[in-house]
């Protein structure tokens, strides 16, 4: 049985993907590092957030599963099960100042 896992890209990381939300099939639960290596292969235009070694840049980005920010966990990348019905956002890391 095909899963389903929903990508949504907040503030300027839509333009930086080219999507509001992408889609991403799966036949099996994956941990996150996997998860984002496969959807980088399906969808190139992550390569601006998505490092080859499926990791995302803390700096820059804050990435959620079902609203639970991934650094709660010490390896988020090998410790968390993406599955069936997940939604992983995408939240740019911004600070505005006094200009």
């Amino acid at each position: 049985m095909l899963s389903i896992v929903r990508l949504v890209f907040l503030g300027h990381l839509r333009d930086v993907v080219g999507a509001r939300s992408l889609e991403i099939q799966l036949s099996s639960k994956v941990k996150l590092g996997e998860f984002l290596r496969l959807a980088l292969g399906v969808h190139p235009n992550l390569h601006r957030l998505v490092s080859i070694d499926g990791r995302v840049s803390e700096e820059e980005v804050l990435v959620l599963i079902n609203g639970v920010d991934i650094n709660v966990f010490a390896n988020p990348y090998t410790e968390i099960d993406i599955e069936d019905s997940d939604e992983i956002t995408f939240v740019p890391i911004t600070h505005g100042g006094l200009a």
